[in-house]
């Protein structure tokens, strides 16, 4: 097995049938509501303080980065516990080598353990709503399966699966989880969170790409958020943050979405973001965060959980 492209026997046959055993579970789960330890509104899930939890951040396909955090926690032990959580904050393809193996090893552990991992929604798990240079998923599945069998696969399965992936997850009292940011209108913020609950299909505009682009900076006092230079999404503010902390009773938003060496902090300590690849990101380190449910509960701030991250 290579650590930069997995399991070479992989068949496009083999790969479809994951893809499609994680759609069936996705549902499944999204149906009933359930999930050990807590309970899935659509596209939040809401964890009860876990046993145990680890994070990653972006891992945009870097099989090798992936396959090292999974050692490190020692991964087949660690799901056997239903009360251990492990939560991926999207972007799994583009820009590595791996993007196919990747997506076949997480979504292999979700088929597995489904009460232990969640799943997530990057901004590069959104090329129908929000198109952008750089995915170049449908390459990679060309080159490992041919032209026609990799875009009926990408197209009929992987298209699913990306609509199907979590927005928001909140671990109670501790953690806002998403992939970018929160969204900046703060007219009814409370009622902007029942939408992305309540909403069927996920499929809320603006609020959704705000999720999935956003990214914090420290901006002029009053101002609360101004167009991002991405194209997409926007930068929201200190007062932004606190709000949306305020509203889900929660201390940190952790986030991943930017290239860091492992993680940075930002907004007083209220936004941790975590970055977990660097085969596309040489000059940086590989972060992700493992910790037990004891050690969350007396966080007071970023700070704190950060001191919970790992670096490779």
């Amino acid at each position: 097995m290579s650590d930069d492209l997995g399991d070479l026997n992989l068949t496009a046959t083999d790969f479809a049938n994951t893809l499609g055993a994680t759609i069936s579970t996705l549902l499944e789960e999204q149906s009933t509501g359930l999930i050990a330890g807590g309970k899935i509104s659509n596209k939040i899930v809401e964890l009860q303080i876990p046993e145990k939890l680890v994070i990653i951040g972006d891992v945009h396909g870097d099989l090798r980065a992936l396959n090292s955090i999974l050692r490190k926690i020692k991964i087949d032990k660690f799901v056997l516990d239903h009360n251990n959580k492990i939560i991926f904050l999207g972007d799994y393809v583009d820009r590595g080598l791996g993007s196919v193996e990747v997506l076949h090893t997480i979504c292999s552990l979700k088929i597995r353990h489904p009460h232990s991992v969640v799943l997530m929604r990057g901004n590069h798990e959104a090329p129908i709503e929000f198109p952008i240079s750089s995915h170049d998923l449908p390459k990679r599945m060309a080159e490992r399966f041919g032209r026609r069998i990799g875009a009926e696969i990408y197209q009929t399965k992987i298209m699913k699966l990306f609509q199907l992936l979590y927005l928001i997850t909140i671990v109670e009292g501790e953690l806002f989880l998403v992939h970018g940011g929160v969204p900046t209108d703060l007219s009814d913020v409370a009622k902007k969170f029942n939408d992305i609950s309540a909403n069927e299909k996920g499929l809320i505009g603006e609020i959704m790409e705000e999720i999935l682009w956003n990214d914090p900076r420290t901006l002029p006092e009053g101002k609360e958020w101004e167009n991002s230079r991405r194209g997409l999404g926007k930068h929201f503010s200190l007062d932004v943050t606190k709000k949306w902390l305020s509203i889900s009773n929660t201390k940190v938003i952790v986030r991943g979405h930017e290239p860091c060496n492992g993680f940075k902090l930002d907004h007083d300590g209220r936004v941790l973001t975590l970055f977990s690849c660097n085969q596309a990101y040489p000059k940086f380190s590989v972060g992700y965060i493992a910790t037990s449910g004891k050690r969350l509960h007396s966080i007071r701030n970023g700070y704190d959980l950060s001191k919970m991250v790992k670096i490779l």
